[in-house]
């Protein structure tokens, strides 16, 4: 198991475009250093999987459940079990899309960089998402809106693992078929999680422009950012 995760480390890290990335003065010493970071690190992501294993499983079907139907997702907010298996799961979804991004070739960006860019988006949006709550005292709003993002979340990295799994066995799905699928999914949760806020807002008698401000500064544009990083566009 050891030797296979190293291999597929090493593939991560070896046939990356890293140069592109940092520059031509990056030291080659520290790229043949790094394939044994990338199998710690997926390493890590399947013993956090194991523990959580009946946790994820539940997150997932709750995530799915919480799409279309508002009282799934509401029982989730009044459980703290669920919730926190909420929270697991989406942590585990980093290094996950991580590994999605990679194989599909969404980015070429290697796994390690991949990795760092979706968990220092997730810190940010975290922070921003308190700091609202704190600043605009409501807090218990924001905490049911970072809950909707983490569905969200789940639920896109589910589409990618099995668009993944379909190009790798199966189907031998193209880059196009891979990029559009995965686009259509993100356009389709970012309108449910669209109107799912606004919502939200509304029963808390905020305004329609704290809305709008909302959704422009810690969904689209962060989102935006990150694609572009990504994609370097």
């Amino acid at each position: 198991m050891f030797s296979l995760l190293q291999a597929i480390g090493s593939d991560c890290w070896q046939s990356s475009e890293l140069m592109t990335v940092i520059g031509d003065s990056f030291p080659s010493t520290v790229m043949e250093s790094h394939p044994a970071l990338t199998t710690y690190a997926l390493l890590l992501c399947l013993l956090y999987f194991l523990i959580f294993v009946e946790n994820s499983f539940i997150a997932i079907l709750l995530s799915w459940r919480s799409l279309f139907n508002r009282l799934a997702l509401e029982d989730t907010m009044a459980n703290k079990n669920l919730t926190y298996a909420i929270n697991n799961t989406a942590l585990l979804c980093l290094p996950l899309l991580a590994l999605a991004f990679y194989f599909l070739n969404i980015s070429q960006l290697n796994f390690i960089f991949i990795l760092a860019l979706l968990a220092g988006f997730a810190v940010l949006h975290i922070g921003l998402m308190l700091l609202t709550g704190w600043l605009k005292r409501c807090p218990e709003m924001m905490r049911t809106l970072q809950i909707c993002d983490r569905v969200y979340v789940i639920v896109f990295t589910t589409v990618a693992l099995l668009v993944l799994l379909a190009g790798r066995l199966p189907f031998d799905l193209p880059y196009a078929a891979s990029a559009i699928i995965l686009g259509v999914t993100l356009l389709i949760l970012f309108i449910l999680l669209s109107v799912r806020s606004f919502k939200i807002f509304k029963e808390n008698n905020c305004s329609i422009l704290f809305w709008f401000l909302y959704l422009c500064t810690l969904e689209i544009l962060p989102l935006v950012l990150i694609i572009c990083a990504l994609t370097r566009i």
